[in-house]
């Protein structure tokens, strides 16, 4: 079947309330598609069993099963799975339309994430396959591709689980069977290579540690010229260790890759938590966040859309040489004036102003000065000597696809001594606040800020459930300010906000439970 057969058996499928508009993406066993649900609003991802694939009906109802058991996973790391259906041929499933991109994109493009990053990701994602893991699900095919970072949400995205596996041994033999999605050879655990009908918890966790070695490397541990030889590396060899290959990983994080790599299951970590615990311990301070900053380090990850390692520009030095042999009376000026010459020209540079920059937004801004420009993360900055004799001007702007974007331009006619400079919420034209949002209410919700204000906006944003302060971008703030959720034809309002922002970043957190909607 073709891609438009498939597409016109889709609509005929999905029925009139659906517009099914393009193919998204193409594997080896599915194909996706975006939705357009008219009734809702929204955009979906459906993701379709090939049809030219040979599947039989034990295969496929398989997977409508272990799909629905997916489906019931809550977890803000997880894609979550809005219905599965069967017409026209098809067998099916929908879930949220993710803007944004795979891990496995990222790491094409950029190499090598600094530690930092890459756990920004990893522990939302361990996080995640702990939930699932107690759920009685193994996902079975953990690899970069199946991380998506959620732009629009600010969130890594642990998806697939439509081929996962119950873990329950009283589901029936029927959901134990391999065959449908065996994993992908750099990444598989040695008892999944090796056909073990078994498979628990802590072959995931061999997956999840292939991964964040390519993250910190920029390559899997094993790579070959067939499956067959990554496979048999996998089974036989023991891995790299990840601070060998680059000596910018801490040798505590690589110490954790190794054993998440073990050969043998009984050697690894036991739980995906065991793992969290591990990269979060005490012994790793320079690196290592708690969870809640973490996520919030991988929304400045995936919102600014990039990962760029700053290199040290390195000095040019210009080596002076004479072919004629100075007199002595030469030689001695030399050494007179030259080091008074250069203790000097010391002085005059250290006696330079100097712009020091901060940024105390809780999302990155740009800055230019002096024709330069520096991208500042959260809660970072920077200090530069700056020119004698003429204005300094300095602005800065924050980018944001959710929100509204602000700035400020500081002019100093006359720099002196020590600039201190620093991105606010509350620059000259105006203040704004950055709401955080947790829901708990068990329902996706809608969010519209200063609702029932002039300066009313909504979000081009869901919160889905369990979403744990999930930052939605800067807004105007007023001392009435609101935030309004809204689900099923029932709301839910903070009011008055302005006095409990934080004056440090604009930052307030605002939790949404069951019993507040109405």
């Amino acid at each position: 079947m073709t891609d438009s057969a498939t597409l016109a058996s889709l609509s005929r499928a999905l029925g009139p309330k659906y517009e099914v508009r393009r193919l998204i993406g193409s594997g080896g066993f599915a194909e996706v598609y975006e939705v357009w649900d008219k009734d809702l609003e929204r955009r979906l991802a459906v993701k379709v069993l090939r049809p030219d694939v040979a599947w039989t009906s034990g295969m496929i109802e398989r997977f409508q099963r272990e799909t629905r058991a997916a489906a019931r996973l809550e977890h803000p790391n997880i894609l979550p799975i809005h219905f599965v259906g069967e017409g026209e041929g098809l067998v099916y499933y929908a879930m949220p339309f993710v803007e944004g991109s795979s891990l496995g994109d990222l790491l094409k493009r950029s190499g090598a994430l600094p530690a930092e990053r890459a756990l920004a990701i990893i522990i939302p994602i361990l996080d995640a396959l702990d939930h699932a893991h107690k759920a009685g699900l193994i996902h079975r095919d953990i690899k970069p591709d199946n991380i998506m970072l959620d732009v629009a949400r600010g969130r890594p995205l642990l998806v697939d689980f439509g081929i996962a596996r119950r873990l329950d041994p009283q589901a029936g033999p029927g959901l134990t069977q391999t065959g449908l999605v065996v994993g992908t050879p750099h990444y598989m655990s040695p008892e999944q290579a090796l056909g073990d009908p078994n498979l628990d918890r802590r072959s995931d966790i061999y997956s999840l540690g292939a991964v964040l070695f390519q993250m910190v490397t920029g390559g899997p541990p094993f790579d070959g010229d067939s499956s067959q030889q990554i496979v048999g590396k996998h089974i036989a060899e023991p891995p790299p260790a990840a601070h060998e290959i680059n000596r910018k990983v801490p040798r505590e994080m690589s110490d954790v890759i190794a054993r998440c790599l073990a050969k043998q299951p009984a050697d690894r970590y036991q739980s995906a938590a065991e793992v969290i615990t591990a990269l979060e311990g005490e012994k790793q301070p320079s690196v290592m966040r708690s969870r809640a900053t973490a996520a919030q380090a991988a929304t400045e990850l995936m919102v600014s859309g990039a990962t760029k390692i700053r290199m040290e520009r390195e000095a040019e030095r210009t080596v002076i040489t004479r072919t004629s042999k100075p007199r002595r009376l030469g030689r001695l000026i030399l050494a007179i004036t030259i080091p008074l010459f250069l203790l000097g020209a010391a002085g005059f540079w250290f006696l330079r102003p100097t712009l020091v920059f901060s940024n105390n937004l809780s999302a990155t801004v740009d800055v230019v000065f002096n024709g330069e420009s520096r991208r500042v993360r959260p809660r970072e900055g920077f200090s530069v000597k700056v020119p004698w004799g003429r204005p300094l001007e300095v602005s800065w702007l924050l980018q944001q696809r959710l929100g509204v974007p602000f700035g400020d331009t500081i002019v100093v006619a006359r720099p002196r001594g020590r600039i201190a400079l620093a991105a606010t919420a509350s620059p000259r034209h105006g203040a704004y606040f950055a709401p955080l949002v947790t829901n708990e209410t068990g329902v996706t919700l809608t969010i519209t800020v200063n609702a029932g204000l002039a300066g009313s906006r909504r979000c081009n944003c869901t919160i889905p459930p369990g979403a744990f302060r999930l930052p939605i971008g800067y807004y105007p703030l007023f001392q009435n300010s609101t935030v309004r959720a809204e689900a099923n034809g029932r709301s839910a309002t903070f009011r008055d906000l302005g006095p409990q922002v934080s004056a440090v970043n604009g930052t307030v957190g605002l939790q949404f439970r069951a019993g507040d909607l109405r």
